[in-house]
């Protein structure tokens, strides 16, 4: 799918640099001038405590339509990271609009998204990354055991309680935290997770973790440090009526989300002349893994979806399958997600 209408500047210079990036941590941004100095504060004390690598992580900053200067101060104080893209959207459109644009520009094998206040306390990113290596999706949680939260709020605590009910009677997601603003994935899953979502506001985190279930994907639930912002953008006795409708229809927008496109390769033609399959089968998912879902099918071909991308990148990960095995017959296809959800469990081959 590809993201009309979205500018994107300060992207990786060339594949060496992207060779180099594990994570990549999405910030969406509306404006967001007067807040994002605290936030950047709070994520070089990440650094310095070693618990982020600026050397390995790539910021993506997406501008959410803002009016105000939330652009040029993102890229002043950004500016000295050696991985950075700025995303623009021309309209507001919502932060499940904005992480959506920031997960198809992400390049990393893991991608995560933060507020851009921070008010999940940044130096446990690397307990996110960590619960990547045995789970599909890592989401913050200010109810789990060991979660603190300062400064607690009785009304939004009412809230997020009575508003997590809603969300476990409406799509069973089983979650007690599912509006914590720290999530993070394996790269594979986030796009193929955000191609299939339609909800640009509120609820866009209840139909991305409700199709991660329908998938049946393993998500762990990290507990969290949790400070309270002033200027957040959640009124808690304006909204909730806003936010139910969209948690009902985002309980139920699965049939219209789009196809994902697929290119599913058949391996089995090659010739005797050919390149061994086991070899360029491995070197192509060793090309393709870190960011693409590629799996097994049981009669021997190779599936690998193309979430999030435009014709062009699909005419270009096709060639490259082509030439690791070019005597192999390639189709191209699409898969709804009532097809994606009766294929799950939905196995993905993935290197951390």
């Amino acid at each position: 799918m590809e993201n009309k209408g979205v500018t994107v500047s300060g992207e990786l210079a060339n594949s060496v640099q992207r060779s180099l990036v594990r994570l990549s941590l999405v910030i969406p941004a509306f404006n967001e001038g007067e807040r994002l100095h605290d936030g950047v504060a709070r994520l070089r004390k990440a650094i310095d405590s070693g618990n982020i690598d600026p050397k390995t992580t790539e910021f993506v900053v997406v501008d959410d339509g803002s009016t105000d200067d939330t652009v040029p101060r993102a890229a002043s104080l950004f500016g000295d990271f050696p991985h950075l893209q700025i995303v623009r959207l021309p309209d507001n459109r919502g932060k499940g609009a904005a992480v959506r644009a920031g997960v198809a520009a992400a390049a990393a094998p893991m991608i995560a998204f933060a507020d851009a206040d921070m008010s999940i306390d940044p130096t446990q990113t690397s307990e996110f990354v960590r619960a990547l290596n045995t789970f599909d999706v890592a989401i913050g949680s200010r109810a789990a055991e060991g979660a603190s939260v300062d400064r607690p709020s009785i009304r939004r605590s009412v809230m997020n309680r009575a508003f997590n009910m809603l969300v476990n009677a409406l799509t069973r997601v089983s979650l007690n935290d599912t509006q914590c603003g720290f999530k993070a994935f394996r790269a594979p899953i986030a796009k193929l997770l955000f191609h299939c979502s339609v909800t640009e506001r509120f609820a866009f985190d209840v139909e991305i973790l409700s199709l991660a279930r329908r998938l049946n994907l393993s998500i762990e639930q990290v507990p969290v440090h949790w400070d309270r912002i002033t200027g957040s953008r959640v009124r808690p006795w304006l909204d909730p009526g806003s936010m139910a409708r969209d948690v009902f229809r985002a309980s139920r927008r699965s049939a219209s989300a789009p196809s994902v496109p697929a290119l599913i390769l058949d391996p089995r033609g090659i010739g005797s002349t050919g390149p061994d399959p086991v070899v360029a089968l491995k070197a192509l998912q060793q090309e393709l893994s870190p960011v693409l879902p590629y799996c097994n099918q049981g009669d021997g071909r190779v599936l690998v979806l193309c979430p999030l991308m435009s014709e062009e990148q699909i005419v270009a990960t096709s060639e490259s399958m082509s030439l690791h095995v070019p005597d192999g017959g390639l189709e191209r296809s699409t898969l709804s997600v009532a097809q994606l959800v009766a294929m799950a469990p939905f196995s993905l081959e993935w290197d951390a």
